[in-house]
């Protein structure tokens, strides 16, 4: 019973390093503690501005806060029930929007895992720095966190890619357990009964990390005859900072003038383009929109698309499983990726 209270009580200290750890946060974006490292991520990757890179070590200090992980130990302290050897997890992480792997670092940490981080060239430098926080908090972290080029020695594997990637990922790692996340999206459903604050708030979940993220909506369900007039109107106030993104606006003007050489008619918002397709992955700068008749329609197209989505952003009670909007840039410990429980796979 002694062995079994030490090991809930390790998975606690563990958590409290964590909370600590938002407070550090909160304190350095304030006294200017991350503009050097910022500035330097910024210049690196373009599509990573300082204002979205403060945006997600925010979202980051929500996530842990002291309810969230208070709720957190609640779930899981029945899982450190008994000891279990430290294993090895590598994590291949993307490089689409700012410390993406941040949800797969704390719970491989958490769970008492050895952390084997191999990061995207694009997103290289925030969670290392975070790390050396994290560290400073709790130095038991030291020996289990590691910045690697190549993989090597690992007992588990989890990976974020493409499509394509994950082919060569189940091929390759396919004698290790292995947490495969493939390309996903996500959609909102609009009733036409929206206020103009609810508009404001699905800009966000449309343009923070201007679109790259998998919760980042990329396609709109809207009744049919819809009048785009007033969501295109607060979109353009809402999208203005796009203008001044060189690589973003380098996209808007191509896939423009591709529509218009193909004479597809579109909705240009300066900054945006709605087109009407099936498909859920937009290009950057396009939104993607669909027209339906009966909102059931929409509940039978989200389970046949169930794989391929991430969020569903609506206000609906018709639609089951929906956030509500500007919420999709702000995950919960319990939004994991794709719905796989990271914690779980670390410690089965």
């Amino acid at each position: 019973m002694g062995n079994i209270k030490n090991f809930k009580q390790h998975f606690q200290i563990r958590l409290h390093a964590f909370q600590e750890l938002i407070n550090q946060i909160t304190l350095l974006l304030e006294n200017g503690g991350f503009d050097a490292i910022i500035k330097q991520q910024s210049i690196e990757n373009k599509w990573f501005t300082e204002m979205n890179c403060r945006f997600a070590l925010k979202a980051l200090s929500k996530m842990l806060e002291k309810c969230s992980c208070a709720t957190f130990y609640q779930k899981y302290q029945s899982c450190f029930q008994k000891e279990r050897e430290v294993q090895s997890i590598a994590v291949i992480s993307a490089g689409n929007i700012p410390c993406v792997a941040f949800h797969d670092f704390f719970s491989v940490l958490v769970s008492g895992n050895r952390f084997l981080g191999k990061l995207s060239s694009q997103d290289s430098l925030l969670l290392p720095f975070l790390s050396e926080i994290l560290i400073k908090i709790e130095p038991r972290f030291e020996e289990k966190i590691v910045f690697v080029e190549k993989l090597n020695q690992f007992d588990k594997i989890i990976a974020t890619g493409s499509n394509n990637s994950a082919r060569y990922f189940e091929y390759y790692f396919k004698d290790f357990p292995l947490l495969l996340r493939k390309n996903r999206n996500s959609i909102a459903i609009l009733n036409g009964d929206e206020s103009d604050e609810d508009l404001r708030n699905l800009s966000v979940d449309v343009f923070q990390y201007f679109g790259l993220g998998c919760r980042s909506v990329s396609k709109i369900f809207v009744p049919k005859n819809y009048n785009f007039s007033r969501l295109i109107e607060i979109f353009k106030e809402e999208s203005k900072s796009l203008l001044l993104h060189n690589s973003y606006m380098n996209n808007y003007d191509y896939n423009r003038t591709i529509f218009t050489l193909n004479c597809m008619p579109v909705y240009d918002g300066t900054s945006f383009l709605l087109l009407q397709n099936t498909a859920l992955a937009s290009p950057v700068s396009v939104i993607y929109y669909e027209e339906y008749e009966k909102i059931s329609e929409i509940s039978e197209k989200i389970q046949t698309l169930k794989n391929e989505i991430q969020c569903v952003v609506s206000n609906d009670y018709a639609i089951e499983n929906n956030i509500g909007f500007g919420k999709t840039q702000h995950p919960s410990l319990f939004d994991y990726p794709d719905k796989e429980d990271i914690l779980l796979f670390c410690i089965s």
